[in-house]
């Protein structure tokens, strides 16, 4: 038995399960650390002015004004203190920045809320001319920008969705064979936006795609996750998917990028389905210092959080996947009161 064992066996056990607690415990203090300076330094908690900061909260301000009028009895005159907000920010962002899609469906929504209250005979004529003036500045911005409320009818939502999700989620499956062929641009924008059409907090719509070609950075990027090993180098297409924490503004959505970006990966992987092509999910719960080399290796930026990687290639005409059984829905679904 070397030294080193005889030392370590000379020690109590209880003393080896503290020192391991204590170990871990400094550890997580360090990582915690980190993310309080990142968080600090990239979220909009200080940087009230920067340009993503105000984008975020005229999102979020004018995302307000559409979930209330979509409302089934929207209050009349509803939120004056989001209108004062969004109005603030808009006059700010245009003068620093200029016109571009965000404003041109803040103004959107704007208008629909003035037109909604003149339908219950509160005109508005101050705010009326505010927004005319906004508008006013929108030259050269993107027309086609949506914002406020869309009219459907149940029967066209029912025929929509008739396309079969169920079958399409039951179906998807972490592919680790992939058959030789390029990964089409046009297939890969259709998953993005796929993955466009997650819901985010107030609209933020913080999620973000790198996609990676280039054979030489796609083997440096997998070899700093550990999980891709047999397959890595088969997949065409290496994705790298984050979130934007210059979208998130208090202490409380100090987590929420990694919700969102959630949401966006998932929607993301169902798009790449949905093109016929496979794609698994390569994790990324790692220290900060292997996210700071992956993201030096990548060229991303100290804003970005990092959901996953994804290898995404063809599908070969015959392979075989890990079965994956699921829990029991009973151990998944639970009814609370």
């Amino acid at each position: 038995m070397s030294l080193k064992s005889r030392l370590r066996n000379s020690v109590p056990a209880r003393w080896r399960r503290s020192f391991r607690a204590l170990r871990a415990d400094l550890q997580l203090m360090r990582e915690l650390l980190i993310d309080w300076r990142i968080f600090r330094r990239w979220s909009g908690l200080h940087e009230q002015d920067a340009q993503p900061v105000i984008e975020a909260r005229i999102l979020k301000t004018y995302h307000r004004l559409e979930k209330g009028l979509a409302l089934a009895q929207p209050r009349p005159g509803f939120g004056p203190d989001a209108v004062a907000l969004l109005l603030h920010d808009l006059d700010t962002y245009l003068d620093l920045h200029g016109p571009d899609h965000v404003t041109r469906a803040a103004i959107n929504t704007l208008q629909a809320y003035l037109q909604f209250n003149a339908r219950h005979d509160l005109p508005m004529a101050a705010l009326r001319s505010r927004c005319d003036a906004l508008a006013a500045r929108q030259d050269g911005a993107a027309p086609h920008a949506e914002g406020g409320v869309l009219a459907l009818q149940r029967a066209q939502v029912q025929a929509l969705a008739a396309g079969g999700f169920e079958q399409v989620a039951a179906s998807r499956y972490s592919v680790r064979q992939f058959a030789p062929g390029t990964v089409s641009q046009q297939a890969l924008e259709a998953a993005v936006r796929c993955a466009m059409k997650a819901p985010s907090v107030c609209n933020r719509q913080s999620g973000v795609v790198y996609a990676v070609r280039d054979r030489g950075l796609q083997q440096r990027l997998l070899a700093h996750q550990n999980g891709n090993r047999g397959f890595g180098d088969q997949a065409d297409l290496v994705l790298v998917v984050g979130a934007r924490l210059t979208s998130f503004l208090t202490v409380g959505e100090r987590y929420q990028a990694w919700i969102d970006g959630g949401l966006f990966a998932m929607s993301l992987l169902h798009g790449l389905h949905a093109q016929g092509l496979g794609s698994c999910c390569l994790n990324w719960s790692v220290m900060r210092g292997q996210d700071r080399a992956l993201k030096r290796e990548a060229g991303l930026a100290d804003d970005i959080e990092i959901m996953m990687l994804v290898a995404v290639g063809h599908l070969p005409e015959q392979f075989t996947v890990a079965q994956s059984p699921r829990r029991p829905l009973a151990e998944v679904l639970h009814t609370l009161g």
